[in-house]
């Protein structure tokens, strides 16, 4: 018995080993995570928000990006998610390693508990977590933080939404659950995370607990609505202003049918998964590895009739999540179909997939182990490992991994014969096949992380330091072709980060506190999707740029029909006239329609320095003719809050270019200010003659109601859990 502990204990610390593996030169040598999006993205994300908060202060908004944007609402920063505190610590790398490996050990864990909830054995827990949070698509999704860590959660979620039905702190766990992961960042993998939720609640209860008779279905559905109320309350101070910025985005609609099919899976990329191919040849993932180990242990649970209805739903689950991914019919045909019309990167929805079959795995493990099974099955289960070891043949994986998977599936068919009669040699079999499982999946995807140098992750390069004393913005080309420029190359060294920070790719401009005309954020305002459209689509550069404050083109490509000057890979282009991001104009018209006044001005239909389109007619009409005196500046510049000082002859309209949104208020000695809407999308207030200080301030109701309800939220958690489980009355089962 002390033998079999040993083994259980031993395999369940080994299912971390692949991620330690992987992340071990950002844990222990200080080289930094850099494969795709985590160089030009989440680095410079993560790191802004943290310098804000080791500065003492709330980052609610970001001055530096397009015309500004609501950092709270770009649920990606993670402002409010508890791991982003790692990003605290000194080393870049070290906060990156362990932000990662927190959330592989998060998949793991909770996949080691669901299947023991599930009556699996702790070695065949610990071969489920090992194929969970060790196969390909888990390896390759960290690349994507705020994805990845949704999808660690879905585990722990199942389990939790099983024994919500027989508990209260259940109940209460499975609503904190929720919560962290909808402040994870990925909203269509939180809604993945509830449906897995509901699933898993409405299955009928194995064994009852504490002799009682099961729970009612109905009580059991109550529960997992009350959790994810919780869940959804405790989150509010992020989901609140995400709601916000998602009426003030242009994605009320559904994305275009091209949009949608980017970052899908080909049928062929899914061979991938087998070892038949190195990689998932894929935009998005670089590998979906899940091995013929694995695989043959998610088919034998298929003989399992004790667990038929929990298969039947983690097999519905699988398939669900590949139908959505693929590129062909019919995941076009359910990605035309609300809501999931609205979905980026389909491929994401191969989390859950990768959940149930790592689950089926983990059971199936048992399955060859203890289940009785019919004799026809017993002759199925050898052809079917043949097969899987056929596959090894075929697959282009090393030695080492051929060797790995082969191993274990010799062991795991070896169970088939120790049924019933050396109990000890079976436990020793089945944990050596999860070694086997742990081995192949680390080095199956072990090629698909990336390092560079700790010091390459916030380094701003000399030209960038320039760009950020130029007044006003600066204009790059669209971040598409951008991309083509930086990624010439799958290397991701430290050639590839250089030139993301050069090109201000992503939210690279944040490291060196450059104001950018566009945005990285996955869900920009309707205001900086039509600025930056508009610009791209212009004749005139200069003339449609003017409005926004752009001062300067940046770009690798040389600018035709400007006067421009080399600087390294890079042309600078001055453009002239230049409109100041503060300025002081005599006379306006109003053109309430925001998308209208953006036209007109951005075709040069006005002058900016004489005339601005306003939503309104103002409080304080300037007088026609032109101003005598006009002296105006910045006097503070922060995120939150913009300092104007302004002396004027004559009234007139007071005009920032930073975006009006929903939040922003103005003062004048503590004294309210209308706010106005400048040529469709930036602030303005009427001035009368006079020297006068206005004060802009971001004060957004979404967060501050938000915080309220998350903080009682956590009231209610903590209340509750601290009166304990409630006392049943009624009759033992």
């Amino acid at each position: 018995m002390r033998s079999r502990r040993w083994i259980e204990g031993g395999v369940a610390a080994a299912a971390l080993l692949p991620a330690i593996y992987w992340l071990s030169p950002a844990l222990f040598l200080r080289s930094a995570p850099s494969f795709r999006d985590q160089g030009d993205f989440f680095y410079p994300l993560k790191l802004y928000t943290a310098a804000r908060l080791r500065a003492g202060e709330l980052p609610l908004w970001n001055p530096f990006s397009g015309a500004g944007e609501p950092w709270l609402a770009n649920a990606q920063s993670g402002v409010f998610y508890p791991p982003t505190l790692f990003f605290l610590l000194p080393s870049e790398a070290l906060a990156a390693g362990l932000f990662l490996l927190l959330h592989f050990a998060l998949g793991a864990f909770g996949m080691r508990i669901l299947l023991k909830g599930e009556g699996a054995s702790g070695t065949a827990a610990s071969f489920g977590a090992t194929a969970f949070a060790g196969c390909g698509f888990a390896a390759s999704l960290s690349a994507y933080w705020n994805h990845f860590g949704a999808a660690m959660y879905l585990p722990a979620v199942a389990f939790l939404a099983r024994a919500c039905t027989r508990s209260r702190a259940a109940t209460l766990g499975l609503g904190a659950v929720l919560g962290l992961q909808a402040m994870a960042g990925s909203p269509e993998l939180f809604g993945a995370g509830v449906l897995v939720a509901f699933l898993f609640a409405l299955l009928p209860s194995n064994v009852p607990a504490n002799g009682w008779k099961e729970t009612p279905r109905l009580s059991g559905l109550r529960r997992f609505a009350a959790a994810t109320g919780l869940g959804l309350a405790l989150a509010a101070w992020v989901l609140a202003p995400l709601t916000e910025l998602a009426f003030h985005s242009d994605r009320r609609g559904p994305l275009p049918a091209a949009e949608r099919e980017i970052g899908t899976v080909a049928i062929a990329d899914l061979s991938s998964g087998l070892g038949l191919a190195e990689s998932a040849g894929g935009a998005y993932l670089a590998s979906l590895y899940f091995g013929p180990l694995a695989l043959l242990a998610a088919l034998a649970v298929l003989a399992e009739r004790q667990r038929r209805p929990l298969v039947l739903l983690l097999g519905l689950l699988a398939l669900g999540g590949v139908l959505l991914a693929i590129s062909s019919p019919p995941g076009t045909w359910l990605r035309s179909i609300p809501p999931f019309d609205r979905f980026r990167y389909p491929a994401k929805g191969l989390a859950v997939t990768a959940f149930a079959a790592a689950a089926m795995a983990g059971l199936g493990a048992d399955t060859l182990r203890f289940a009785p099974l019919a004799r026809r099955t017993l002759l199925l289960l050898p052809l079917a490992g043949l097969a899987a070891l056929a596959l090894l043949l075929l697959s282009p994986m090393s030695v080492p991994i051929r060797i790995a998977e082969a191993s274990g599936i010799l062991l795991l068919l070896s169970l088939l014969f120790l049924r019933g009669r050396a109990s000890g040699a079976a436990a020793w079999a089945q944990g050596a096949a999860t070694l086997g499982l742990v081995v192949s999946l680390a080095l199956a995807s072990r090629g698909h992380f990336r390092f560079v140098p700790e010091d390459a992750v916030a380094r701003v390069p000399p030209p960038v330091r320039f760009l950020a004393g130029v007044p006003g913005r600066i204009l790059t080309p669209p971040m598409g072709d951008l991309a083509v420029w930086v990624l010439r190359d799958a290397r991701f060294g430290p050639e590839t980060l250089n030139r993301q920070r050069e090109a201000l790719l992503g939210y690279t401009n944040l490291l060196a506190g450059v104001r950018t005309v566009r945005t990285a954020a996955a869900l920009p305002t309707a205001a900086a999707r039509q600025i930056a459209g508009t610009i791209d689509s212009a004749s005139e550069l200069e003339r449609a740029a003017r409005p926004i404050s752009a001062r300067l083109l940046w770009t690798p490509y040389r600018p035709e029909g400007l006067g421009s000057r080399k600087m390294g890979d890079f042309y600078r282009a001055p453009l002239n006239p230049y409109r100041p991001r503060l300025s002081f104009v005599p006379r306006y018209r109003v053109e309430p329609d925001p998308e209208r006044a953006w036209e007109t001005a951005s075709r040069g239909a006005t002058d900016p320095a004489r005339e601005v389109l306003l939503d309104k007619e103002p409080a304080f009409p300037p007088a026609s003719g032109a101003n005598e005196l006009v002296i105006a500046r910045i006097a503070e510049d922060r995120p939150e809050r913009v300092v104007a000082d302004l002396t004027a002859g004559s009234a007139g309209i007071l005009v920032l270019t930073d975006l009006a949104y929903p939040g922003w208020i103005a003062e004048e000695n503590g004294r309210p200010m209308e706010l106005l809407r400048a040529d469709g999308f930036f602030r303005a207030v009427a001035l009368p003659a006079g020297s006068h200080r206005v004060v802009f301030r971001y004060r957004p109701l979404s967060f501050y109601a938000g915080a309220a309800i998350s903080l009682a939220a956590l009231g209610v958690i903590l209340v509750l859990l601290y009166r304990g489980e409630p006392v049943r009355i009624g009759r033992r089962g």
